[in-house]
């Protein structure tokens, strides 16, 4: 760790000290080196007396040190706003964190960052919606980022990964803290093939006012948040509104008139909200059509024999469930599977009805 990041790291770990105080300390000295030279008295013509003789009290480079190893030893490491793999945009905030504490990939945070979210109460269309946008999403090149609760958010993830695309995980807690019962074994899965984030210290447990700072990372840290599917009075919305005053895209995707799942969704198209219907439109928008979707599927897809049974039927026309068993000869529970897989690959869609047809054109063998 260098001096720099070092002196983050000192801030982070002194009392009364928060990210915005923060800053404002580096700005107000000109850099993490003149701040760490400057004396209490200076420091206190800042940000308070009470406030500098904390942080002369957590002034000891051997104990900065020593909390450096114990973390290396969890397998956690420490990004601060002076390293190299500190996210571009949390720069952009008042009160960017002092010190991010990752489990994984850290390249993840320098790649195509999205955001998305959506309720934890939701319906079978917004859980279809977000897994098939997250998907596609991922495939495409996007680093999909979420929070680690029940919910949408957690289909948000599991689909990026499944995809075989990029995820992260912001806590409320430490990174190595317990997201919830729901979460633990995507929790683990996350921190091997993604990355997990959370700006507060191992051992750290979640509060209130951790879950409402997570917001403004989830809000800040990337280009643009996507809402799948949020009712009225959703905790999400308060992720939304952060966005648009950092002035990030918003995206909301379009829900049943009649479901309350779906009232928050819908009223953000009376914003500047983006709607989106595919993952194209919000690769268009933030400008990455250069990750064009479809780059993949149109390399040849590998099917077996079953699955080419299934598509060989989908050639002319969309057809029904009970009629695929039908034509197929395969047991409901058979053919179940084989639809999933093929829907998950993006070979075929299902469209109102239960109706089954193929996906755009893609070269099968």
């Amino acid at each position: 760790m260098t001096r720099e990041e070092g002196v983050w790291l000192w801030l982070d770990r002194s009392r009364g000290i928060g990210p915005g105080r923060a800053r404002q300390l580096v700005d107000y000295f000109g850099g993490e080196e003149a701040l760490w030279e400057a004396d209490t008295e200076e420091i206190a013509q800042t940000v308070g007396r009470q406030a500098a003789q904390g942080l002369q009290a957590g002034r000891n480079g051997e104990a900065l040190n020593a909390f450096v190893r114990r973390c290396r030893e969890k397998g956690v490491r420490i990004v601060t706003p002076a390293s190299e793999h500190y996210p571009a945009l949390l720069r952009d905030l008042y009160d960017p964190p002092c010190a991010l504490y990752c489990l994984g990939d850290l390249s993840l945070l320098g790649g195509e960052l999205l955001t998305i979210v959506g309720t934890r109460r939701h319906t079978q269309y917004g859980l279809k919606a977000t897994k098939k946008l997250a998907g596609d999403l991922a495939a495409a090149g996007v680093t999909v980022v979420s929070a680690l609760t029940e919910g949408l958010d957690e289909a948000a993830l599991e689909s990026a990964l499944d995809a075989g695309g990029r995820a992260i995980a912001l806590l409320a807690c430490g990174p190595d803290g317990s997201a919830g019962a729901y979460s633990e074994e995507l929790q683990r899965r996350v921190a091997e093939e993604g990355l997990i984030v959370s700006e507060y210290a191992p051992g750290t447990a979640g509060s209130r006012a951790s879950f409402q700072a997570r917001n403004r990372l989830l809000a800040g840290m990337t280009r643009g948040t996507l809402v799948t599917e949020a009712a009225e009075k959703s905790g999400t919305l308060l992720v939304t509104e952060l966005a648009m005053e950092y002035g990030r895209e918003v995206f909301t995707v379009p829900g049943n008139i009649d479901s309350p799942a779906s009232y928050a969704t819908n009223r953000l198209m009376r914003t500047s909200a983006e709607i989106v219907l595919e993952a194209k439109d919000v690769l268009n928008v933030l400008g990455l059509s250069a990750l064009e979707m479809g780059t993949e599927k149109a390399a040849a897809v590998s099917l077996n024999e079953e699955e080419k049974s299934v598509m060989e039927h989908l050639k002319r026309e969309p057809l029904s469930f009970d009629q695929l068993i039908i034509k197929t000869g395969f047991a409901a529970a058979k053919l179940n599977s084989l639809l999933t897989m093929l829907e998950i690959q993006g070979i075929i869609k299902q469209t109102p009805g239960r109706m089954f047809e193929r996906a755009d054109e893609i070269e099968l063998s």
